[in-house]
């Protein structure tokens, strides 16, 4: 496989959430729509209320800002490779800690998380680099923390449409959740939940209602899975 031109998220961090939205059309809502989607289903299947939250790859800081408005007693923070996009998400989320994620600075980071929150990062990470990857999560993570992954659904051709045409997905090489929940088991995580997520579009919120049943069903345009460090 020819190795695919690795993004720059700097270039981007100005205009990501404008691009995004631009991305999204299709299935008819603003970007906030789906980073509260998320952390709306943290919410409702926590097993415990969390101290402290990392959001590993928090880019801009869109979910930080709905961590904030439904976690708001809990300190939460975020890490990313992009300094530029570490700017933009600090003038939007005070009182945040804001890092850059380097593999010397996390292996020397002591403070440890009761929750870590993970939203369509891997497959912009080579999979060769994928397990490390995981193991600078884990090493944050508290004893009996839990851990969630969003990433794109491989086997839905709406999801595979909008990565293809995205600017800054040039890169990504889509994780099926059968190599997610390994590299969660390799690194010492044990798995809770596996749902799909977004299976309609705006137009058709009516239904919407419904989505939480079909959580089993390998259609969804995302999925997530839960895990807990053991």
């Amino acid at each position: 496989m020819q190795d695919k031109e690795k993004v720059d998220f700097n270039e981007y961090a100005r205009e990501y959430e404008k691009i995004l939205d631009n991305d999204l059309k299709f299935f008819g809502e603003h970007v906030g729509y789906f980073a509260e989607y998320k952390v709306k289903i943290v919410k409702e299947t926590l097993h415990r209320s969390p101290v402290k939250i990392l959001e590993y790859g928090c880019g801009i800081g869109l979910n930080l800002r709905y961590f904030r408005k439904h976690f708001p007693q809990v300190e939460i923070s975020g890490c990313d490779i992009s300094q530029s996009s570490i700017d933009v998400a600090s003038r939007q989320n005070s009182g945040s800690e804001l890092f850059i994620i380097d593999p010397e600075n996390l292996k020397l980071r002591k403070e440890k998380y009761d929750l870590i929150f993970v939203s369509c990062v891997f497959h912009h990470i080579a999979p060769e680099l994928r397990a490390e990857s995981f193991s600078y999560i884990t090493n944050l993570l508290k004893p009996g923390g839990e851990f969630y992954i969003f990433e794109h659904n491989p086997y839905n051709p709406v999801t595979r449409r909008i990565v293809r045409d995205c600017i800054w997905d040039k890169d990504a090489i889509l994780l099926k959740p059968k190599e997610t929940e390994k590299l969660m088991k390799d690194a010492g995580l044990t798995i809770i939940q596996k749902k799909y997520t977004l299976f309609f579009p705006a137009k058709l919120n009516f239904v919407r209602t419904v989505e939480k049943l079909l959580g089993n069903i390998p259609v969804g345009g995302q999925y997530y899975i839960k895990g807990m460090k053991k």
